[in-house]
């Protein structure tokens, strides 16, 4: 048997082309099932004439649009955009002109015209020319939890007159903490922020703070079963009982976060990875996280056009290209090299989706690791009522707004890297030529913005 050079393992969870066929079809086969209940959900809907429809706000904000007449002025219209998702799981988009309040996520009766779309636009979102709005009794369950984070944190008046004309107020501090905890969407002063210094990856809840919260977990519930385990039932395994229980937790927050996509694929992710670890199978293994992405779209279509999901399986599967060719040093060098390696490499497929640069996007690599300790601690402290321990600092940075640039990095840049990516599972040499590519790639976004200012 061939040795492995990154797990004393050898044996694949999946082996050989007879299992890759029967798991792979069993997979398509709940695909097809899962998309044509979309498909079901796609033919109800009538193009032809306004109709009802049900659903939650999950996301609002103002825009602003500027046209030019013929006599050559320019008219400025405010609007909002309304992002909606039905009972189905179905996303919709609206906008509208009325100077409404902050409704995100208040369930609402709809009534207006479909825009022509087609299936494929259908399972990203379909636009809503919307007639008429009203909001419904039920609440969202997770109100109780925001009204708690919110408590916690003064409400600061936040000015929109540039945009729509009126003052609204806005808890920033409380949304913060309320997409850190429950993926709530970020308000657009601090996603501008996050975008320009690159640290909407820690905020988005994904596998980083899966792991930090199933680390967190886990020491603090070792001490407990440790004790009852010397006398009471010490043939047991701790790893396994306190992974089972934690991996409860986790898929308790799952549940709570609405399946958030990155968090799902995080949380199946992990919960193969600990059936594999207890099987005596490789855990580290390409196969593996392929068969993970297989299963998420399997039972969930739509996540073939989440962008989050995505960057989060390139970001895992950038991680497991280092464990598997970076070679073993001491610690503290191999975790500097750790992070900026894999800032670099997923910076070209992050560029595909968003434009935003900036060097001190460097910001988030320190900043990642202070989170480790961060998110666990905010936790706790919201939860014993004193959450607002650092609302100062965050009023103090969120006014910052670091110069940036604008790229997009074209498909066919971002194809070949990909095609080089993959080539790198099997070639060493080609993963060292892939960094010394995102090096490249990350040299030439500085030169473009240094050329800019």
């Amino acid at each position: 048997m061939k040795k492995s050079k990154i797990s004393p393992y050898a044996i694949e969870l999946i082996d050989g082309k007879k299992e890759w066929f029967y798991a792979i079809s069993i997979l398509i086969f709940i695909f097809i099932f899962n998309l044509g209940i979309k498909y079901y959900h796609f033919l109800q809907l009538n193009f032809t004439s306004p109709q009802e429809f049900f659903g939650q706000i999950t996301l609002q904000y103002p825009k602003t649009k500027e046209k030019e007449l013929k006599d050559g002025s320019k008219k400025i219209t405010h609007y909002f955009v309304l992002k909606i998702s039905d009972f189905d799981g179905n996303t919709f988009y609206t906008t509208t002109r009325e100077d409404i309040k902050n409704i995100t996520n208040r369930y609402a009766r709809f009534y207006g015209q479909l825009s022509q779309c087609d299936f494929i636009k259908f399972l990203k979102s379909c636009y809503l020319n919307v007639y008429s709005i009203s909001l419904l009794y039920q609440r969202d369950y997770r109100d109780k939890i925001r009204d708690f984070i919110d408590s916690q944190h003064p409400i600061e008046s936040k000015d929109f007159s540039d945009s729509v004309g009126q003052k609204h107020q806005v808890n920033l501090v409380g949304n913060l903490y309320r997409a850190l905890f429950i993926a709530d969407p970020l308000h657009k002063d601090w996603r501008d922020l996050s975008n320009t210094l690159g640290l909407s990856h820690i905020i988005a809840i994904s596998g980083f703070h899966l792991g930090i919260l199933s680390a967190f977990l886990y020491a603090l519930f070792c001490p407990f079963y440790r004790y009852f385990q010397r006398r009471y039932f010490s043939y047991r395994n701790e790893a396994y009982d306190l992974g089972m229980i934690v991996l409860s937790f986790m898929f308790a927050y799952l549940v709570l976060l609405d399946y958030q996509p990155s968090f799902f694929r995080s949380f199946v992710m992990a919960t193969v990875g600990f059936l594999v670890y207890f099987s005596g199978l490789r855990l580290v293994s390409f196969p593996l996280l392929f068969f993970v992405c297989l299963f998420c779209l399997a039972f969930f279509p739509n996540l073939i056009f989440n962008i989050g999901f995505i960057l989060s399986v390139a970001g895992v599967f950038y991680i497991f290209l280092f464990m598997r060719h970076f070679p073993k040093i001491s610690k503290i060098p191999y975790w500097i090299c750790f992070n900026f390696t894999i800032f670099w490499n997923i910076d070209p497929i992050v560029h595909y989706f968003f434009p935003y640069f900036s060097p001190y996007q460097l910001i988030c690599i320190p900043v990642g690791i202070i989170f480790i300790v961060f998110f666990p601690l905010s936790l706790v402290l919201h939860f014993f009522h004193y959450g607002s321990f650092l609302d100062a600092f965050f009023w103090s940075i969120l006014p910052i707004k670091p110069p940036f640039i604008e790229f997009y990095a074209p498909w066919w840049l971002s194809l070949s890297y990909i095609g080089l990516s993959l080539w790198s599972i099997k070639s060493q040499k080609a993963y060292w030529i892939l960094n010394l590519s995102s090096m490249a790639f990350f040299a030439f976004l500085v030169l473009k913005y240094l050329y800019f200012l």
